[in-house]
């Protein structure tokens, strides 16, 4: 019961977080105001993470858990092993996500500090595995053609995918339709 209510505390923390990035920008939000919002001490929140950056990588940890969780129930739902419902699922995930983007966005820019180099570094190899697990359930399902390079296209959509969450930083596009296109040039790409 104990790991349970650590859980549900960190969830809490994380939601807390990332509703105050939502009002005022990752820059601006200070362990203080996540203290103040969430009733806990600076140790009970250093309980948890390390800096108010680790805690902005936790919340791109728990984003990503998501969308793989979301892919796999739609793969569970899916008829005739029809995978384009979890391919959607992704996309949608990742579009709805927009203070995801704002973190990375951020992190980014503190690359230069070591734990924020060693965090992106570490999310980036989270979501090549991700990827990669994604598109050897698609070829299993006969939605990515057998000879496509797993690893090759997952870095491809890793790559895609990061430069349309900037993308869509600046120029505020809406991702869905962007994503969905990027995914049938990608098949489109190596069915060649």
């Amino acid at each position: 019961m104990e790991q349970k209510l650590d859980q549900q505390t960190l969830s809490h923390i994380l939601s807390v977080t990332e509703q105050l990035i939502k009002e005022t920008g990752c820059q601006q939000t200070t362990l203080q105001m996540i203290m103040d919002r969430t009733g806990l001490s600076k140790g009970a929140i250093y309980h948890y993470v390390k800096s108010k950056d680790e805690l902005f990588g936790k919340i791109l940890e728990s984003y990503m858990t998501t969308v793989n969780h979301q892919f796999h129930e739609a793969v569970k739902l899916s008829q005739d092993n029809d995978i384009r419902p979890a391919i959607q699922a992704i996309v949608s995930s990742m579009a709805e996500r927009g203070t995801s983007n704002t973190i990375f966005i951020y992190l980014l820019s503190q690359q230069h500090k070591p734990n924020i180099a060693t965090m992106l570094k570490e999310l980036r190899r989270s979501l090549m595995e991700l990827s990669e697990a994604w598109i050897t359930i698609g070829k299993e399902h006969g939605a990515i053609p057998a000879h496509v390079d797993v690893k090759a296209f997952a870095s491809m959509f890793v790559t895609l995918s990061y430069g349309l969450r900037v993308n869509q930083m600046i120029a505020d596009d809406q991702l869905v339709p962007q994503m969905q296109d990027v995914f049938l040039f990608m098949i489109n790409a190596f069915q060649k």
